[in-house]
C-alpha cells in the first residue's frame, strides 16, 4: 500500500468527479451498440422497451448512457456510467451529488441500500426515488469496478414496489456485472493521507492503524469477485475496522506511545469512550445516514444511544477526513490468486 499526503488540513467530503458528466453528445447507431471502454452493451430493445438515444460526453468518451421509452411513453429508463475516482466513499459521495444535483427532493423514508448478485459477482448499491410531475422515479446508484452505474426508471402511478420489480427485471437484463468482469479492480490501494494527520506522531500512527485495519478486514471478508466491484466503504464492519484500528494502536498496539497534542488525545479518548459505551455501530450508522450494511441479524440501540449523545458531546466528525484509501487503477486477473 502506498502512502501519500495531502496539501489540505484535514479532507471534507470527497469530491469524487471533477470532469463533466453530462452526457451531451449522441451516438448514431441504429443497431445494438457495445460501449468499446465498458463493454456495456445498448440494446435496441430492453424487455419491451425501444431505445430513443445513445449519448456520450463531447470531451470525454468513457461516459456513455441510454435511455429508453415504452409505447406509451408511460415508462422511462436511462442508464449511465461514468469512469471516476475508485476512493472508498465514492458510491455514497456520487450517490448525495446526484441528489443534491436534483431540483427537487428525494423521499427520504424509501432511501435504501440495494445489490446486484450475478454469478460470483456481487455489486453494492444505492436506491431513492422522487415524485416530481405526477411521475414516480427509483434512482440506483451501483459500484461497478473502474465504474459507476446509474439506472433509472420513472412511470406513472405511487406504487413503489411494483416499480421496484419492473426496475430489477430490466437491470438483469443489462448483465451490469458484466463492467466488473471485463476490467476487475486489483486489490492493491493507495492511502492518501492529510496534513493533519501529521501534527504529531501519535496522530499519523494511529490514522495509519485505521488504515491499515480496515485493509485487513477487507482481506478477511471480502472475496476477490466482490472486492473487484470496489473498496466496501458500505460496510458497517469495514467503518468500524477503521475506528478501532485508530483506538488499538495506543491500547494495544503500543501500550506506551509518545504523546500526542491534545486534539490527538481527545479524540482517541472520545473514540475509547464511544467504544466502551457499546455505541461505535449506531454512531456510524447516523453519521452515514444510515445508509451502511450491517452484520446479518445484527441488532441497534438507536433510543440509547440517543440518550448517551444527550449527555455526551459528539467530538468526531466521520467526514472531516485525515487519511482516504483508493484503488489503484490496475486491473487484475480472477483466474489467479493476487
Amino acid at each position: 500500500m502506498k502512502i501519500a499526503a495531502f496539501i489540505i488540513t484535514l479532507l471534507f467530503p470527497v469530491i469524487i468527479f471533477s470532469q463533466d458528466l453530462k452526457a451531451n453528445k449522441k451516438i448514431k447507431s441504429d443497431t445494438d451498440f457495445e460501449h468499446l471502454h465498458s463493454g456495456m452493451k445498448a440494446p435496441v430493445t430492453l424487455d419491451n422497451l425501444s431505445r430513443t438515444a445513445l449519448l456520450t460526453n463531447a470531451k470525454n468518451d468513457s461516459i456513455f448512457s441510454a435511455e429508453y421509452e415504452d409505447k406509451n411513453n408511460d415508462l422511462l429508463y436511462r442508464f449511465k456510467i461514468i469512469n471516476g475516482l475508485l476512493d472508498e466513499e465514492r458510491l455514497s459521495g456520487f450517490y448525495f451529488k446526484n441528489i443534491r444535483d436534483r431540483r427537487y427532493a428525494p423521499r427520504q423514508a424509501v432511501n435504501k441500500l440495494v445489490e446486484i448478485k450475478e454469478g460470483v459477482f456481487k455489486l453494492n448499491g444505492i436506491s431513492t426515488y422522487f415524485s416530481h410531475l405526477g411521475k414516480l422515479t427509483n434512482v440506483r446508484i451501483y459500484e461497478a469496478g473502474f465504474w459507476i452505474f446509474t439506472s433509472e426508471m420513472s412511470w406513472k402511478g405511487s406504487d413503489t414496489s411494483a416499480l421496484d420489480k419492473k426496475h430489477e427485471e430490466v437491470i438483469r437484463k443489462l448483465l451490469p456485472s458484466k463492467l466488473v468482469e471485463k476490467n476487475p479492480l486489483s486489490k492493491f490501494t493507495d492511502n492518501f493521507v492529510a496534513r493533519a494527520a501529521f501534527r504529531d506522531s501519535l496522530m499519523l500512527r494511529s490514522t495509519l492503524s485505521s488504515s491499515f485495519n480496515k485493509l485487513k478486514w477487507t482481506h478477511d471478508n471480502i472475496d476477490k469477485y466482490e472486492r473487484a466491484a470496489g473498496l466496501p466503504g458500505l460496510y458497517l464492519e469495514y467503518q468500524m475496522a477503521g475506528l478501532n484500528g485508530f483506538i488499538d494502536y495506543k491500547t494495544e498496539q503500543n501500550p506506551k506511545p509518545s504523546n500526542g497534542a491534545y486534539e490527538t488525545t481527545n479524540l482517541i479518548e472520545f473514540l475509547t469512550k464511544l467504544r466502551n459505551a457499546g455505541f461505535m455501530d449506531e454512531f456510524l450508522m447516523e453519521s452515514y445516514y444510515y445508509l451502511l450494511i450491517p452484520p446479518k441479524d445484527h441488532s441497534f440501540d438507536f433510543e440509547g444511544y440517543q440518550k448517551w449523545k444527550s449527555e455526551n458531546p459528539i467530538e468526531y466528525d466521520v467526514h472531516q477526513k485525515y487519511y482516504v484509501l483508493v484503488n489503484t487503477r490496475k486491473k487484475t486477473d480472477l483466474s489467479k490468486e493476487e
